[in-house]
């Protein structure tokens, strides 16, 4: 309970960076996709049931900031958290390039298919065209941003005193810096 808590929490955070924090001091194409971030930790460190709950809250969450159609990102970030999770099955969750490439193909995933959804249920018709025309723009600076957000948190452990566990984080010591 207290995890979950922590991501919602986190989530708050980050609806409040996206919706007050970037619009002011970063264009458009420059704003990364923090929630991303959250859903491969997510994904990585909760079982299919709960992370799956917390990604549909997280995605309400979402909608309820941004005054969308309620539960539009709530089922992408709910697909986008399966399709991450039968993925790290299979790959090694420790490595952080791997987490950065998977916040990368997540945003992806989440704009192609909120632009799917929004060309079956926008009656404007053209939000859907501006999505795909920022989709890698906003991957790649998604990327970047789980990228700072990892040297961060490394640099926060060490000086800590040690790894938490944290995946991704768990082996900081030198034999897994190289």
């Amino acid at each position: 309970m207290k995890q979950a808590l922590t991501f919602v929490l986190l989530g708050f955070g980050c609806a409040l960076v996206q919706t007050a924090v970037f619009p002011r001091f970063l264009p458009p194409l420059a704003r990364p996709e923090l929630f991303m971030i959250l859903i491969v930790f997510l994904s990585i460190s909760q079982t299919a049931l709960r992370g799956g709950l917390i990604a549909w809250l997280l995605g309400l969450l979402v909608d309820v900031f941004a005054a969308q159609t309620l539960g539009l990102h709530g089922l992408v970030f709910l697909v986008t958290f399966f399709l991450i999770k039968l993925t790290e099955r299979r790959l090694n969750t420790e490595s952080s390039l791997l987490l950065v490439l998977l916040v990368f193909g997540g945003t992806l995933v989440v704009r192609g298919m909120t632009a799917m959804a929004l060309l079956i249920l926008d009656e404007a018709g053209r939000n859907w065209q501006i999505i795909l025309g920022q989709m890698a723009t906003q991957a790649f600076m998604s990327a970047l941003a789980a990228a700072v957000a990892l040297l961060v948190v490394r640099w926060a452990c060490r000086r800590a005193g040690g790894p938490t566990g944290l995946p991704g984080l768990r082996y900081l010591d030198s034999r897994y810096e190289k």
